[in-house]
């Protein structure tokens, strides 16, 4: 779907986690459960219709108020489609994400809706083996909102953490770089075009595990940074061409706007996603240049022609491999842009995180021909969550 212009340096458009005040601890009982989220925010929890409603053959919303306490409404983010609340397993004492996606969109029918909510659920439970996406637990809806329950990531989105720190440093870019191009290359293994990288969608897993404050070996030994938002994601074959804008303009490669394009355009966008987290600016406007208010046209324009400069402040000290790793994801070029594989076997990436493991899921891309027992457009339903996904429909 075409997207609004980013909010730059100090903001994204999509739904993203926000860093807590007072991190919530893990609790064991529904009381604790109550209590800890009571810490958090007195008001009333997010409002769950009881009334059973079944459109895409979900679990009735009923039932997640019966399974989970929920914390403020939007308490961990609000964006133009949604919002995401802390919550807590009443069973477990597992601290959940509960995301609200209502059925209802400006300009777009009820049915076109339900169509990509049922596409983001599919595209989670494809990408359930992925350590560095966000983990599906739970899925419900009733007659307004769909709920997505995921894995709870408290340490806020790579933008905020921009905002906190400042421009990164080299080694902690080079990190980054890695946790996001496993990422990718896990959706392209599954036929699956992320088409909206940028820091709004990475969010940090715990809020003291990051390359500022924890050693190399600790971030390697599990995945500390999870894509959180695969709301502009399509699905995609390898022998064949996507004509569809969709994403955050300025993240967008060349080739989106000539609407012939293909897995490639992960790359640029990873390449400006890391010029911004850099340098604190994008590639094609200098200083404070850029302006939120510039149409699709101009932003087109300035992504295909502009200068991409790297003479100035911190360019000038980084590496000649750091350098050269990033112009090879922002060639304009896609068939001389570094492929995903290039790109997490560069010699920038080894010297920063060699050894690092969870490398995303391996294997070639999928082929154009579905295997037995696929769905449409190339998804194979993960066996565990269709199996709960069948027993809930059961009940």
């Amino acid at each position: 779907m075409a997207r609004a212009l980013a909010a730059g340096p100090a903001g994204g458009h999509r739904i993203h986690a926000r860093s807590q005040q007072a991190r919530l601890q893990r609790c064991v009982t529904p009381r604790c459960a109550q209590a800890r989220l009571d810490t958090v925010s007195t008001s009333a929890p997010t409002s769950v219709d009881s009334a059973t409603v079944v459109e895409l053959g979900w679990r009735p919303a009923s039932d997640l108020r019966k399974e989970y306490v929920l914390g403020k409404p939007g308490g961990l983010g609000v964006g133009s489609f949604g919002s995401v609340s802390l919550g807590v397993n009443v069973r477990t004492g597992l601290q959940v994400a509960v995301k609200t996606l209502p059925k209802e969109r400006p300009r777009l029918s009820r049915a076109r809706v339900l169509e990509k909510l049922n596409r983001e659920l599919t595209l989670l439970e494809r990408l359930a083996d992925s350590p560095n996406s966000i983990q599906l637990l739970d899925w419900f809806e009733d007659e307004d909102n769909c709920y997505l329950v995921t894995e709870a990531c408290l340490g806020g989105d790579l933008q905020q953490f921009s905002d906190k720190y400042g421009a990164l440093s080299e080694r902690c870019l080079a990190e980054v770089a890695t946790e996001v191009l496993k990422v990718v290359r896990s959706c392209h293994r599954l036929g699956v075009l992320h088409g909206d990288v940028k820091p709004a969608n990475f969010c940090i897993l715990q809020e003291h595990v990051h390359p500022y404050a924890a050693s190399p070996a600790a971030l390697h030994r599990t995945p500390w940074l999870k894509a959180i938002d695969f709301g502009c994601s399509q699905l995609h074959h390898r022998h064949t061409r996507l004509t569809k804008r969709s994403g955050t303009p300025v993240y967008m490669a060349p080739e989106v706007f000539r609407r012939d394009y293909s897995f490639e355009v992960d790359v640029w966008s990873t390449g400006v996603l890391l010029y911004q987290l850099y340098c604190r600016q994008f590639p094609f406007w200098h200083g404070d240049s850029y302006n939120r208010a510039l149409s699709l046209d101009e932003v087109a324009q300035a992504i295909t022609e502009a200068d991409i400069r790297m003479d100035f402040g911190p360019w000038l000290t980084m590496s000649p491999q750091g350098l050269d790793f990033v112009r090879g994801c922002l060639t304009r070029n896609p068939a001389d842009r570094l492929t995903i594989d290039e790109a997490l076997a560069h010699p920038w990436l080894q010297a920063f995180t060699a050894g690092a493991g969870h490398a995303g899921l391996a294997g070639p891309l999928v082929e154009t021909e579905l295997p037995v027992g696929a769905v449409a457009n190339n998804i194979v339903r993960s066996p565990l969550l269709q199996a709960r996904r069948d027993a809930a429909m059961a009940a």
